[in-house]
Formats: C-alpha cells, structure tokens, sequence
C-alpha cells in the first residue's frame, strides 16, 4: 500500500471511468473501488454511494478480502449470513453484491471492486466475466500508479542532487556549454573537456550543432532537431535528449542532454545553456527507465481515447463474433464441418476488423499528439509482403503478390510499416466486391522502394484520389461498410513519418493502385517515382 500512495487522494478519472464501467456493465445502480484502511473502508471510487468511506465492520467486502475470492449475493434478506448486515437492513439497502478482490503486484489483496443493487439480482456469466476484466484493469493502473511512483522518487532524488551541485559549476562531473545567440560556443566547464576529449581552446568559437550526432538508432541527428537548436529558436527547454557523438580520437560517447534558455536583462534570448551527462555505460538502464515513464504518460492517452471512440465502431462485428460463437455453441452438431469452417473464418474475420479499428483509432490519436515517431530497425519487406497477403487472402478475395524486385531490406518502423500494408489491403478488401483480385507488387530503384496494391475493382473517383488520405474521409460507396475512415489517413502518416509519399492511381486493370514510395535508408529523401 506504501508504493501506491493513494489513501485519501483527490479523484481520478482512470478509477472513475472503471467504475461508471462496471456499474453499466452489470446494470447496478452501485459501484466502488474499495480500499481497507485499518478499520474503514475507503472508496478511491463510487457510483450510487451516500458516503466515500464507512466502518469496515459495516461492509460486505470482508470475504473477498480475507478469502481472496469472488462473492455473490442474488438476495441478501434471503441469506441467513447477511440478511442482518447493516448495509442490507440499512441505508444503502443492498439486496444483491458481487465483490471481487484486487490485487496490488505483489499479488496481495488490497481493494474490492464492488457492485451493488437495491433489487435481488442474479447476475450472468457473462457479466462476472466481463466485472473481472474490468478488475484486471483496476490492477493495471495500481501497477502503473506504484511504478510512476517510483520514478517520480527516482526523479525527485536527481533533481535534488544536481540543486545541490549547481552552485560549484566548475566541479560537476557533467558537462555544461554556453552558447550564443548565434549558436557558438562561448564557454564550457572541465567536464565537458573531459568527456569530449577536447581542451577549452578548442571548443571555444565551435558550433557543434554542424558536428556528427546520431540517434539512438543509427539515425542522423538534423541540426534543426538538436536540443540547443529548438532552444535558441524557440526559447524553451529542453530535457533528457539521448545523442550519440563520435570523437575526434573515434571514441563514441552516449550523451543524456538537456538545454535551456539564457536571457538578458531586457527579456530577450541571449543564449543557451547546455548540460551534459556521459550515460555510455547507462545507456541500456536509461532507455528502460524512459521507456516506463513515456508509457504512462501514453497509456492515460490511450485509455481516454478509447474509452470515448471505440463503442460504436465495435458495436457491429462484436454482435457478429457473438451470433456465431452461439451458433457454434448452440448448434454443433447440427452443422457440417465445411459451415463450422466458414463461421470460424467470418470470427476471425470480424475479430481482425475489430481489431484494425482499435488500432487505427489508437494510432490516430497517438498521430495527433506527437507520440507515432518511427522506432526504424532493418525490416525483410518481402518477407513482411508474403506474411501479410496469406494473413487476408480469402474466399471473398484473392490476394496475390506480384513482381518483387531489387534490394527489399528497409530501415522502418516495423509495426507502422505492417499497419501501412494491413490498411491498403483492407481497404481494397472493404471497397470492392467479392471476387476482386487484389495484386501486391514492390520495387527498388534509387534507394527508394516502391510499394503498391492493384485492384481490379470499381476504382476511386479522380476527385477522390486526393482526399482519400484525409482522417474519417470515406467514399460514397462505403457509407454500408464498416471502417473508421482513418486507414488510409494513417498510410500517408506512416509514409510521411518514414519520409516518403502516398498517391491514388488508376489501376492498369481498371481499379484502384495506392502507391507508397519509402526511402530504404533514413535521411534519403524519397521523391516521388514515375515509372507506372
């Protein structure tokens, strides 16, 4: 309980929006997230509760604490064991309660998500199923609440320590440059001839921002991208950027750097200053604890977005899982094997367009809020071509792959680049009727690749061609088919991130042709081809 820190804290939305879940999906007008303290039960969240706490005496939640398992009540005055309890002869005159335990990481009881109704109850399987994933969930944000609480402490202690230090600038182990407004170097501190195996003399008057730096996968370091230069055009900080320097004596040094505005008396930029940490031998520790601290940050963003977008446009093919499922269930012995396949094929088809929805809707605002930057590592596009065809190819369409030429080894993002083509073949599977064939084709010329998706469908009107790439723009045709109107908005946002392009054609068989060119290399820049 001491890693989470959360008795008597203020609400929060991530336990709120559970609990507003729960009540709605088992249709109680009650629902809490409740925590023992001592002798009283806290509610960290409610629905339908005249009060936020009360005595622990007082509660149902003792068995499913004490026991670590799941208790129901359908009536509870026509159980001997409660029908006496002061929630039930009392205000809020519980009638039915299903309490389930929550486990903190360590795997120990700590809270109860409960549901409660004034009306006896007998609640399905289902709904048990789905109040358990629900307290999966509540113990995912325990779990992430303890670790940001963990890093916040790391956090706190650093920036203790370098207040403590900031004052003896000519003694810190890290490093620290002065730059002018013109991004020159005006002064450093012994540390920085240290660890860049240079003298004073030497850096003075340099602008290192002209210098090699990589990032951490390989990648150039654009010098309008580097921490001193955001700062001196923009005049804000910037913190904890991992660049990578190779040395005049061709040592590589991994640097963690920070850079910050200097201003002069009348307000205006006169500068920056940059501080500097050598985390050569951190490097692998450090990217793990950034990594943790980002996902928090990304997965509140998430959470929000899905929770706000995902209902309707899941609604259709999770009622088509269910009715199959049931025939399956319901039905076994009355179909034959060729209609048990098919109905298995259509569920795992109807579950891949869930699942696509969700990806494009998470992905798209993730777009939106700067956080899909590619993480490149060399990616087999022929082999990754081959995967995704068989993946869609099916009875409703046939999915070939066609002429696949030159060197197909890429430096990509892997996942963007397996949505990018997941995202054409769907929408040529979803905009063109059964029995279209689908052809994939990919070609390297420059030290570009060009990747394309043929049809022989009804094509896309020339007015449409460019506008297809928009986010929730659909053709007219598709208002009856299901599909968020964001996977080709998010091709050209993957190609664009990767640097290349995306374009709509006409087909040589009378379809559609979507054409992504890619660069294989980051830093190339990838023209647009020509050769149709």
């Amino acid at each position: 309980m001491q890693r989470l820190q959360i008795l008597d804290t203020p609400r929060e939305r991530s336990f709120d929006d559970l609990v507003m879940l729960a009540s709605q999906v088992m249709k109680t007008p009650m629902a809490v997230i409740s925590i023992v303290d001592g002798d009283r039960l806290w509610f960290k969240a409610q629905v339908g509760m005249p009060v936020g706490e009360m005595p622990q005496a007082a509660a149902l939640c003792d068995h499913p604490m004490r026991l670590d398992e799941i208790l129901m009540i359908p009536d509870a005055l026509r159980d001997p064991a409660y029908a006496g309890h002061p929630t039930v002869a009392g205000p809020p005159h519980i009638r039915s309660y299903v309490g389930l335990p929550v486990h903190a990481p360590d795997g120990t009881v700590i809270s109860v998500l409960a549901v409660g109704d004034t009306e006896p109850r007998v609640f399905s399987g289902e709904q048990i199923s789905l109040l358990e994933a629900i307290g999966r969930q509540v113990e995912q944000v325990f779990a992430l609440r303890a670790t940001a609480n963990e890093r916040a402490l790391d956090r706190d202690h650093a920036l203790a320590r370098e207040g403590r230090f900031r004052s003896v600038l000519q003694s810190l182990a890290n490093g620290v440059i002065v730059y002018d407004v013109n991004g020159t170097i005006d002064d450093v501190n012994p540390s920085t001839e240290v660890i860049l195996s240079a003298s004073r003399d030497q850096l003075i008057g340099l602008n290192t921002m002209h210098s090699e730096a990589i990032h951490e996968d390989g990648t150039a370091f654009r010098a309008e991208d580097r921490p001193v230069s955001i700062t001196l055009k923009y005049g804000i900080e910037v913190r904890d950027v991992v660049m990578g320097l190779n040395l005049a004596d061709g040592a590589r040094k991994w640097l963690l750097v920070n850079s910050a505005p200097l201003w002069d008396a009348a307000g205006r930029g006169s500068g920056a200053v940059v501080t500097f940490a050598d985390v050569t031998d951190l490097l692998t520790l450090n990217n793990q604890l950034q990594e943790s601290l980002g996902e928090l940050a990304k997965a509140a963003q998430e959470r929000a977005a899905l929770l706000s977008s995902v209902s309707h446009d899941i609604r259709a093919p999770l009622a088509a899982i269910r009715m199959m499922t049931e025939i399956l269930e319901d039905r076994a012995d009355a179909i034959t094997e060729t209609q048990r396949n098919e109905l298995i094929r259509r569920v795992r088809a109807e579950a891949r367009r869930t699942e696509g929805v969700l990806t494009d809707l998470v992905s798209a605002n993730r777009v939106g809020t700067g956080l899909e930057a590619p993480r490149r590592k060399r990616i087999d596009l022929e082999q990754l071509i081959y995967a995704r065809a068989r993946e869609f190819d099916g009875a409703n369409h046939s999915i070939r792959v066609g002429e696949l030429s030159g060197d197909l080894t890429m430096w990509a993002d892997a996942a963007q680049l397996e949505r990018l083509i997941d995202n054409l073949i769907s929408n040529a599977v979803t905009h063109t009727p059964a029995g279209t064939k689908i052809v994939i084709e990919a070609r390297e010329y420059d030290g570009r690749i060009e990747l394309a998706i043929d049809d022989d469908g009804p094509g896309v009107p020339e007015a449409m061609r460019v506008r297809v790439f928009s986010a929730y723009v659909r053709g007219e045709r598709a208002a009856d088919r299901p599909g968020t109107g964001l996977g080709l908005f998010l091709v050209q946002q993957f190609a664009q991130f990767h640097g290349g392009s995306a374009r709509c054609l006409v087909s040589e068989r009378g379809g559609a042709r979507f054409v992504v060119t890619l660069p294989r290399r980051p830093g190339q820049m990838s023209a647009v081809g020509t050769g149709e």
